[in-house]
């Protein structure tokens, strides 16, 4: 029978470290294993496998604009008094044709007239007052009215009374001047009074049509010029960009049988909301028709021929070095060159390189991801 020798003092040892050094060898690899599955296996799995991308139809925009508007006059006015008072005289009703310079309306300008006959009055006494000092002075009557004033030896005689003399003139003078004044002003309030017709023109609006009321400086009175009738139309701010002077237009007019042919003529600068709350610019068309077939106010639909045949709007962002853009073709992305237009917002023109069919990678940062999987 054979007998187990001992182990050795040191295989002691070591059977006793062992499993601790295990232990801490498996957290190690544990470790590893996780930051390897969070940093590096999505990136390794994207490179492996196609990134799913977002992508977006190519938006053309469309060769006619259909908009609505309305018939109006370029030549408007609204008339308002400047003060508020008794309205005593409204020769014209709404509809009426009203020659240029005739009263519109009229307040009462009793004490306006009576004011001016105050000014007029002192205007008259101040003038003759003025005619005597000027007759005075070239009599040598001045002098000898100012000479006892300046007897002192001190000073020169001549020099003093010539002084007093020009002072008696400059106030005369004044006086005449400040009279005139008052008649103007006095004139102008009695002028302020009435309302007159700066053009040939239709009454549209009159606030108050009986006289005998009072009435404040927010009563309006509306004159329009009916030979320069024009249809507006509303144009929405996507659509402005392709509407131009010159652009040919095909109205729509209720109540009109048939369709009018026009242009535009003018494009308004600056956006209005209209009373559906709509922010929109606002183009003119004229049509030599209107005058004798529309009514101001009539409704209708403009059809507007744009300038715009083969141009898509693009996100801005999208168009890489200014011409070229990734688009999806079949599940495969394809970078296409482009000729680019104008800028308008966060949207670009491109005017070729693109199809109705065709669909852009809105996002074509992702396509570097499976290229460069750690960055």
């Amino acid at each position: 029978m054979t007998l187990l020798k001992p182990l050795p003092e040191d295989s002691k040892n070591l059977m006793k470290i062992w499993p601790k050094s295990l232990s801490y060898l498996l957290i190690f690899l544990l470790f590893l294993a996780a930051g390897f599955t969070v940093l590096v296996f999505p990136h390794l799995t994207a490179f492996g496998s196609p990134v799913k991308t977002a992508t977006t139809s190519v938006q053309f925009v469309s060769s006619t604009i259909v908009t609505d508007g309305v018939v109006t006059a370029q030549t408007t006015a609204n008339l308002n008094f400047q003060t508020g008072g008794k309205l005593v005289y409204v020769p014209y009703k709404v509809g009426d044709m009203v020659p240029a310079g005739r009263t519109i309306a009229q307040l009462d300008s009793y004490i306006l007239q009576r004011q001016l006959t105050l000014a007029l009055n002192a205007y008259k006494t101040t003038r003759e007052n003025f005619d005597q000092t000027q007759q005075n002075y070239q009599d040598q009557l001045l002098k000898s009215q100012v000479s006892p004033a300046y007897t002192n030896a001190q000073m020169d005689f001549t020099t003093a009374v010539d002084d007093a003399i020009k002072r008696l003139l400059d106030q005369s003078q004044a006086g005449l001047d400040n009279s005139v004044i008052n008649v103007e002003i006095a004139n102008y309030a009695l002028e302020l009074s009435r309302l007159t017709a700066p053009f040939k023109g239709v009454i549209t609006r009159e606030d108050v049509t009986v006289p005998g009321l009072n009435i404040s400086p927010a009563t309006t009175f509306t004159l329009a010029d009916p030979a320069s009738m024009v249809f507006r139309a509303n144009i929405p701010l996507e659509n402005i960009y392709y509407v131009s002077v010159g652009s040919q237009v095909t109205l729509a007019i209720d109540g009109l049988p048939d369709k009018l042919t026009g242009v535009v003529t003018r494009i308004y600068p600056t956006k209005v909301v209209t009373p559906g709350g709509q922010s929109v610019y606002q183009v003119d068309i004229e049509n030599s028709q209107l005058q004798k077939n529309a009514k101001l106010d009539m409704t209708g639909t403009a059809i507007i021929t744009t300038h715009s045949e083969n141009v898509a709007l693009v996100p801005a962002w999208t168009v890489l070095g200014g011409r070229y853009i990734w688009v999806d073709n079949n599940g495969q992305s394809q970078l296409r060159e482009v000729t680019v237009g104008a800028v308008h917002g966060d949207k670009i023109e491109v005017t070729a390189g693109l199809s109705p069919r065709d669909r852009i990678i809105t996002d074509p940062k992702s396509l570097t991801a499976p290229k460069y999987p750690l960055l």
